[in-house]
């Protein structure tokens, strides 16, 4: 793995592993100092039974759910408010406690659950408050749901020691959802901005835990009285087949590329589509199908991290990452049914999971925002290079006619553009080659801009063309540059050669660039024809 990721990826990667256990810390750490068995709160005796089969105690109930009865023994050592509560989960539809004291009269009824409407005494639980004298009492709890998660096991609590027992589950429930709620906020507007695919596919995958967390953690009811149970596993069932398109984007999975991962791709959605018609046309399967679920969009997650890291694609290695740490936790919260603590539900571990896998996420698409900056500026810069050597003169060096379009439009009211055309290139093109007349060309150049820095910028049009701009108009100025630019050449073995110009200003034409080009170009060929006169013929 070292070879995978350099020492800045690695970092990186360490540092995203480390919030993941501190978070899982809270949960197998810090949870148990909360809700330790060797405190207050004790597992009731008793047995489960089914309705139907009254006298058959039940060892484990069934996660596909059904109608049940709990009978068990309750010994109070001192009078006090007490509390019942579930331990391990907290999905299921309807409870209702009856207490009997030893002459089974009975000293309390309570009811609850998700589909009951009856209000919660404590936040996000399903505990019920009861004051008790000491002495013995018989609990029969029914228990109606059409699934499970795990196994429901009612105990018995203080209510001094609950209260302060189901902070911790209460904080990480309110503070996960509230995580996940702003990164689904977050892949929308990524959605939208992007026009991509991927980020909508995972923005739906956050919303279906959402409704499950949300439901089965009883935020939904207490906060805005929605009692429908099913949307504890409903949601889930669409959200898998979210997730597995969610892997294929991210990682682009495409038919062409990767043809085998592309058939797995496939065979996942249809497994998972059937999974969400079974779970729809049987509800008590509901949960079972939402679980194997996330066993296939896992396994599948996990597969294609892992071999398109093999292939050195590294966002699949960043992926992979976040993929491993969701497959653990993953599998925990699918497969366990017991929990520790008593106040924290398997329903925590598997919120847990989402969150930290979103997190982790998080910083793959950093990764990929990153990449992409990086990618821009290299394209920047490539085109910055290629338009510098577009509008610049491979002989001279100059900026070229190109440029000097760009510049006319920079200048202001009272700049000037001066057009000239260097005498007798032709005659030195002819009798003494072509490199001779570079010679010409590139010495005329290099004097006359080092002469002109700060002052105007010196542009080659082409062949014996060029053309000065000057954002403060010094046609005097730029005239003595240029005799003292020829004088330079003459005594440096260029004894005819000469310039013509012709100058013009911005002011004279403010909204035709190309026109003031033209004037000063006419002015030069008077300038030229004048020369032409005032000297001997042989010349030309």
């Amino acid at each position: 793995m070292m070879s995978w990721f350099s020492p800045q990826q690695l970092r990186t990667c360490f540092a995203c592993l480390a919030s993941c256990v501190g978070v899982l810390l809270s949960l197998f750490v810090i949870a148990p100092v909360y809700a330790s068995p060797n405190l207050t709160p004790s597992l009731i005796e008793g047995n489960w039974y089914a309705v139907q089969q009254p006298t058959i105690p039940i060892k484990a109930l069934p996660l596909t759910g059904g109608d049940f009865v709990f009978n068990g023994t309750l010994h109070i050592p001192a009078a006090g408010d007490y509390v019942i509560d579930f331990k391990n989960t907290s999905t299921f539809a309807i409870f209702r406690h009856k207490v009997l004291d030893s002459r089974n009269v009975v000293v309390a009824e309570l009811e609850g659950g998700i589909s009951s409407t009856e209000s919660n005494p404590f936040t996000l639980r399903h505990a019920r408050l009861l004051y008790l004298e000491a002495g013995q009492y018989t609990l029969v709890t029914s228990l109606k749901t059409p699934y499970l998660i795990a196994q429901p096991q009612p105990y018995l609590d203080s209510k001094t020691h609950y209260q302060q027992a189901i902070k911790l589950g209460n904080f990480i429930s309110l503070l996960c959802l509230g995580v996940l709620a702003g990164l689904m906020a977050y892949y929308i507007v990524l959605g939208f901005i992007r026009v991509q695919m991927v980020h909508g596919m995972y923005a739906l995958f956050i919303l279906g835990n959402l409704f499950l967390q949300g439901t089965s953690l009883l935020v939904f009811s207490d906060t805005f009285g929605i009692h429908y149970f099913y949307l504890s596993a409903l949601p889930i069932l669409f959200s898998n087949i979210a997730y597995v398109f969610f892997v294929k984007g991210l990682l682009n999975i495409r038919q062409q590329h990767n043809p085998k991962l592309y058939r797995c791709v496939q065979y996942a959605v249809a497994i998972l589509v059937l999974f969400a018609a079974w779970g729809i046309y049987s509800p008590h399967w509901m949960m079972e199908m939402a679980r194997y679920g996330v066993g296939v969009f896992l396994s599948l997650g996990l597969a294609c991290g892992i071999y398109l890291s093999s292939k050195k694609n590294m966002t699949a290695r960043y992926y992979l990452i976040a993929i491993l740490t969701f497959f653990v936790l993953g599998v925990l919260t699918i497969t366990a049914q017991n929990f520790t603590g008593y106040t924290l539900y398997i329903e925590h571990l598997g919120l847990v999971a989402v969150t930290v896998e979103a997190l982790l996420l998080s910083f793959v698409l950093s990764y990929q925002f990153s990449e992409l900056f990086r990618e821009k500026e290299q394209v920047l810069t490539a085109l910055g290079l290629s338009e510098a050597r577009v509008k610049t003169d491979k002989l001279t060096g100059l900026p070229n006619r190109m440029a000097l379009e760009a510049t006319i439009q920079e200048l202001p009211r009272n700049g000037s553009i001066t057009i000239l055309d260097l005498d007798r290139l032709k005659y030195y093109n002819d009798n003494f080659g072509h490199a001779y007349g570079d010679k010409l060309l590139c010495d005329f150049s290099r004097y006359l801009q080092a002469k002109l820095d700060g002052v105007a910028t010196l542009h080659r049009l082409g062949g014996d063309e060029f053309a000065i701009t000057a954002h403060n108009a010094d046609e005097a100025l730029i005239q003595a540059l240029l005799d003292e630019t020829v004088a330079h050449l003459r005594s440096n073995g260029f004894d005819l050669v000469g310039v013509s110009a012709g100058t013009a200003f911005i002011y004279e034409e403010l909204d035709n660039c190309s026109v003031v080009m033209h004037i000063a170009d006419l002015r030069m060929y008077e300038n030229k024809r004048a020369h032409k006169r005032a000297q001997n013929e042989q010349f030309y």
